[in-house]
């Protein structure tokens, strides 16, 4: 498993100033507000964790709970992370960081790496959805990102309330320069999120009709799992190792073995070949089959 490699999956920090509906740390928050803490990784624990060759591998600074450019430290923390070679992608919804932090991240980036700036929608209904957001200072981040080295990307996760805004977000994106304008339908909807599905079937996820198959029936009849592409293995800010993030959530968790023995799967106690390497790992990924939360997130649909 060492050896298929490609990249990995960070979640800098649990940090994030958005409350968006369909989000696992709003979903927390509010079910558990007495329970929340707020973590961001070390890197250099990170570092130390991850014991082997990052020269050219791809690493993801995404999250499940947080926005990365919301850690603490986080221009040191991609410094870090370049000095090794990995390129390096950025999701990050990009709001209430200044001119000056955006010149100084952009700087140590290359055109091997990328910032995806997530905004769904257009400056007068994004909010719809990315509550608490400010176009104002997203616009500071996609100019300076845009006049970098680095690739830039907007994503747009088509909704009811934005389906007939795309052609308009898609032209804006163009005046502003950005790369790459990404429609990326989302399959998460549910009693909290209902309201959001968009009319059109084609703005839906293609895994949305099996997870609902799944929900009546538990069962799936193939699965597509993210993490036998090698680039999905997932740390979480608050330092542990997952298989990947859909696993990380904590609606599937504590049912996985990294979450029911969490203390063995803490990057300051082991590295990741230790991990890769131990019997029940191994015979993790020999059975993703048989994983609930992996039957309902991988299931194939082509």
């Amino acid at each position: 498993m060492i050896d298929s490699l490609q990249g990995f999956h960070i979640e800098p920090t649990n940090i994030c100033t958005l409350k968006c509906a369909g989000c696992a740390r709003t979903r927390f928050i509010d079910q558990w507000p007495q329970h929340w803490k707020n973590h961001s990784l070390d890197i250099d624990q990170l570092l130390t964790f991850l014991d082997v060759d990052l020269n050219n591998k791809q690493v993801l600074l995404s999250g499940n709970y947080g926005d990365p450019i919301y850690h603490p430290e986080f221009i040191e923390f991609v410094e870090k992370l370049k000095r090794t070679g990995a390129c390096i992608s950025i999701v990050t919804n990009g709001s209430y960081r200044p001119a000056v932090w955006w010149k100084s991240l952009t700087d140590l980036l290359d055109t091997q790496d990328t910032i995806y700036f997530s905004i769904d929608g257009i400056p007068e209904n994004f909010t719809h959805y990315r509550k608490n957001a400010d176009w104002h200072s997203i616009q500071v981040g996609l100019e300076i990102a845009v006049a970098s080295a680095c690739r830039t990307a907007w994503k747009y996760i088509p909704f009811k309330f934005n389906q007939d805004s795309i052609d308009h977000a898609r032209s804006l994106s163009e005046t502003l320069g950005l790369d790459e304008f990404i429609v990326d339908p989302s399959d998460r909807y549910d009693e909290l999120t209902e309201d959001l599905r968009p009319d059109q079937h084609s703005m839906i996820g293609s895994r949305y009709d099996s997870m609902q198959l799944w929900k009546q029936q538990n069962t799936v009849t193939a699965l597509d799992p993210k993490c036998r592409h090698g680039k999905q293995h997932f740390v979480t800010a608050t330092g542990h190792y997952s298989s990947c993030c859909y696993l990380a959530d904590h609606r599937f968790y504590y049912k996985t073995l990294f979450g029911k023995h969490k203390p063995h799967y803490d990057i300051t106690q082991i590295s990741l070949s230790q991990i890769l390497t131990s019997p029940p790992v191994v015979e993790f990924y020999q059975a993703l089959d048989q994983t609930p939360g992996c039957q309902y997130n991988c299931p194939a649909t082509g």
